[in-house]
């Protein structure tokens, strides 16, 4: 369909559609308030077509988030586990998805600390296709990213890293409390 444009005082178009109906027509519907500008590019790049669903509902929260803040909290935007839940996410696959979001390049994450008592620092999240208010152009980490296999391999290795890191930690707890028995028994 092509849609007949203004026409400017140089005789150029001004990109803008003639006519009030037509430009309702083609524009956002009322009451959508901000929207969230995603590329086509990256919406074909390997590493958006390699998200798992978990990673989808991820950065539709970040995404969702980002516009119910006027398209200005990019860097700052905050995704609690309990938003993330209400969103479709398992608790338990939330720190999984995070990470492959990471690996892929369209997230990057700042973790925050647990949030317990007064040390109350949440993980906050910066979409990488897009700029943020403190002056940083948007990075494009995704496309480095140049087939669907070196998608996969990113992401798994970072699944597997995690998983090394969990494995460590059970370890270290497992030694703690053979060390509490320990003592205990000694007393």
């Amino acid at each position: 369909m092509t849609i007949p444009r203004q026409i400017g005082p140089h005789d150029r178009t001004r990109n803008v559609a003639t006519g009030k109906r037509l430009r309702k027509a083609v524009g956002f519907p009322q009451g959508v308030g901000w929207c969230v500008p995603v590329p086509g590019q990256l919406l074909h790049s390997p590493a958006w077509l390699a998200m798992s669903d978990q990673c989808r509902k991820l950065i539709d929260a970040l995404m969702a988030e980002h516009a119910d803040h006027g398209g200005v909290e990019n860097g700052n935007l905050m995704a609690p586990y309990d938003m993330l839940q209400a969103r479709g996410m398992r608790r338990g696959n939330i720190l999984d998805a995070v990470l492959e979001a990471q690996a892929l390049g369209i997230v990057e994450p700042m973790r925050g600390a647990r949030s317990y008592g007064s040390r109350r620092a949440p993980s906050r999240y910066r979409l990488t296709w897009l700029g943020t208010p403190d002056g940083l152009t948007a990075t494009h980490e995704w496309k480095s990213i140049k087939t669907a296999d070196e998608a996969k391999i990113r992401v798994s290795n970072a699944l597997d890293r995690l998983e090394r890191e969990r494995a460590i930690r059970a370890a270290n707890r497992a030694e703690h409390a053979a060390k509490r028995v320990q003592r205990s028994g000694a007393a």
